[in-house]
């Protein structure tokens, strides 16, 4: 391994790369992570620029003082730039002090161990292990459906922060019983590990980004915005599969509609924020009452539907009965004022007429339209109503 080339590949591959995020940044509605991550890989390339013109340059406060601080810069606007793409809920104005803070606080670490070459290199290790251990821990709390970019930039730092204790070891002085040409390879092996993991972390900080915008597209196209449940295509994708296993293993399966009572007049006296506020809190009501393999979306407006695999209609009933109760003694308080919503519930079994989770749903609206008509705040369930005309306009 050419230790000179590696370095100069390097510098070129750091330097493409901050101009990169530099672009994505401009281009992304200038999030503050993108900008972080491209500074840190400029600052890495003049870093590693600087100290290599050791060699060739008689200026120690430039090739070693000036040189380590931009090489302990670099991870140090990384893991802001981590915390940024996270969304850790602090201002970011805090985020930078504290991060000006940390870099002022390692800076007076290294200023005192600077008239000591050898203790300054490894001071600077040292602080660069630290850097790397504290990002390792917010990578951690990267959510992704996919693991994959999570875990091997978490490799990636966990072996860092390991070299640089390495390196650390290596600049106070050999190890008993080493030999100069053993020392230099190490050193050379060590360096050139230090480089490669670098280049590597900042190569994944866009596939990362790319998982992590495919997940949330993904997300939004399977999600209401408003109440975070599933929206209409994903109940129908998601049901039709636990129907089509229903219809295989001979189980139970139920489906329920759901509407609000009133939901206009709410909307025409409280206005639409507070009609979402309802919406929410009956989603959230909802979601207590159901099991976790339960399905539950909403559709539209003030209509929410849930599939019930392995539940018969009985058992479904119960559940609705409770469903209403629970919103019910749930009133939306605003301004001291509390917004009575209460639902109406229509149910069907599946049956062996019934052919998808569509047709399902259009006889447990029917069920609805008659649960609408004898009062509201009620169940009924679709093998109740079979003399029920279709629904002409159910009412509010």
């Amino acid at each position: 391994m050419h230790l000179p080339t590696l370095i100069v590949i390097t510098l070129i591959l750091n330097a493409l790369l901050g101009l990169l995020l530099v672009v994505i940044y401009d281009l992304s509605k200038r999030k503050p992570c993108f900008l972080h991550w491209a500074l840190s890989c400029l600052v890495f390339s003049l870093g590693i620029a600087l100290a290599s013109a050791r060699s060739t340059i008689d200026l120690p406060v430039v090739t070693y003082g000036l040189a380590n601080l931009m090489l302990l810069a670099a991870p140090i606007l990384a893991i802001v730039g981590i915390r940024d793409f996270i969304g850790v809920d602090v201002p970011l104005r805090v985020t930078r002090s504290r991060s000006l803070m940390l870099f002022i606080f390692a800076s007076i670490l290294l200023i005192a161990s600077y008239p000591d070459k050898a203790q300054f290199s490894a001071m600077t290790a040292l602080l660069m292990a630290g850097c790397f251990a504290i990002g390792a821990v917010w990578i951690r709390q990267l959510s992704l459906r996919s693991p994959a970019p999570r875990l091997l930039l978490l490799s990636l730092y966990g072996a860092h922060a390991v070299v640089m204790l390495v390196l650390a070891a290596l600049s106070l002085g050999p190890m008993p019983g080493a030999t100069g040409n053993n020392i230099g390879w190490a050193y050379e092996l060590v360096l050139a590990s230090h480089i490669l993991l670098t280049t590597g972390t900042a190569m994944l900080f866009p596939l990362l980004v790319y998982v992590a915008t495919e997940q949330r597209l993904k997300r939004l196209a399977n999600q209401d915005e408003l109440t975070e449940l599933l929206n209409r295509r994903a109940f129908f994708n998601i049901s039709d599969g636990l129907f089509t296993e229903s219809v295989r293993l001979g189980s139970p399966f139920t489906v329920l509609m759901v509407d609000l009572d009133y939901f206009k007049q709410v909307n025409d006296q409280w206005g639409h924020a507070v009609g979402d506020q309802c919406l929410q809190l009956t989603a959230r009501t909802l979601q207590t009452q159901l099991r976790e393999q339960d399905i539950l979306a909403r559709l539209g407006g003030e209509e929410f539907a849930v599939s019930l695999p392995g539940i018969d209609a009985q058992e479904a009933e119960d559940i609705a009965q409770r469903v209403c109760r629970c919103l019910a003694k749930k009133p939306l308080m605003i301004d001291g004022q509390a917004i009575a919503i209460t639902a109406s519930v229509g149910g069907v079994q599946r049956h062996k007429n019934h052919t998808t989770v569509q047709d399902m749903l259009l006889q447990a609206d029917h069920a609805l339209y008659s649960a609408k008509s004898k009062g509201r705040n009620q169940v009924i369930f679709h093998h109740l109503v079979q003399a029920d005309g279709p629904n002409q306009g159910a009412p509010a």
